[in-house]
């Protein structure tokens, strides 16, 4: 495997980071993941902004959009990959020692790998997924996408009891977002899901905003509100999103089977939207390549 460490491609085993890299002694750093089909980006502009913020929320600086792309580029191309998805992770760099302050001056640590992910035509039907709700314990600022992870893996863990692949998590009775994830409920022809600007803010996800545009376009009422828990007895479907998974649909709650088909209808319906956007970026692409 070719990675990409600091402005260079190599192979995996010649890659190193220092032990007092921030990212490995604090977390430290913030990460994105990008879902390629065919050599394009899902939602690309719309993860670069988001790494772009969740950066200067942090205080990360030294890297820009255009260098992201890049190394993601890279990474592809070293592989020979096209259908992929791929991680890049920028931790605030390496200081002399340990201090929980950091100093100034310090140069980011990039780096970047790639994995294949099936192409655009296994992207037909939403895959059936089982979640288990916990509670919401996590710091405050979840709109930052940090690599801090362990208030998102302690509920998976307990989630894991009942086989579930995600944690939907639950603040003050009021549903906030996945571990890993958005969430979309479906009643009747509306979607709602949590609003981003709530208190404490949640992750502004890519395909949550391309599910919305996807259900919008196709005539149905969306609900960017305050969603209650119990709220997930009663929902006809319900939807998560994510990079890596693009749109799942649901089957078990807790253990308990959603009623209805696994795929709902909402859930096939709004994929092939997602799907069409993504088609139409790749024509884009390939239109703007051309001479």
């Amino acid at each position: 495997m070719q990675v990409w460490l600091n402005g260079r491609v190599m192979p995996i085993e010649a890659a190193h980071i220092s032990p007092l890299d921030r990212g490995f002694l604090f977390g430290d750093g913030v990460y994105e993941l990008v879902r390629f089909f065919d050599g394009v980006g899902m939602a690309m502009d719309a993860h670069m902004a988001r790494l772009e913020r969740s950066l200067s929320l942090s205080g990360i600086h030294g890297l820009g959009a255009d260098q992201a792309r890049h190394a993601m580029r890279s990474v592809l191309q070293a592989n020979g990959l096209a259908d992929a998805a791929v991680y890049l992770q920028v931790t605030r760099g390496a200081a002399a020692t340990r201090t929980h302050v950091p100093p100034k001056g310090l140069q980011p640590t990039v780096f970047a790998f790639a994995s294949p992910c099936p192409g655009l035509d296994g992207l037909s039907t939403p895959a059936g997924i089982r979640v288990s709700v916990q509670p919401d314990d996590r710091w405050r600022r979840c709109e930052i996408k940090s690599t801090s992870l362990m208030g998102s893996i302690l509920p998976m863990l307990a989630a894991g009891q009942t086989d579930a692949e995600e944690a939907v998590l639950v603040r003050d009775g009021l549903l906030s977002e996945g571990s890993s994830s958005n969430v979309l409920l479906v009643r009747g022809d509306t979607v709602s899901t949590p609003p981003i600007d709530a208190d404490p803010a949640i992750l502004r996800g890519t395909m949550r905003d391309m599910a919305l545009h996807a259900a919008r376009a196709s005539g149905r009422r969306v609900e960017e509100r305050a969603v209650r828990a119990t709220e997930l007895d009663h929902a006809d479907e319900i939807l998560i999103a994510s990079s890596r998974r693009v749109l799942a649909s649901v089957s078990h709650v807790d253990g308990r089977p959603m009623p209805g088909t696994v795929p709902g209808p909402v859930a096939c319906h709004l994929l092939q939207g997602m799907r069409g956007q993504l088609q139409a970026a790749m024509r884009g692409v390939a239109g703007a390549s051309r001479p």
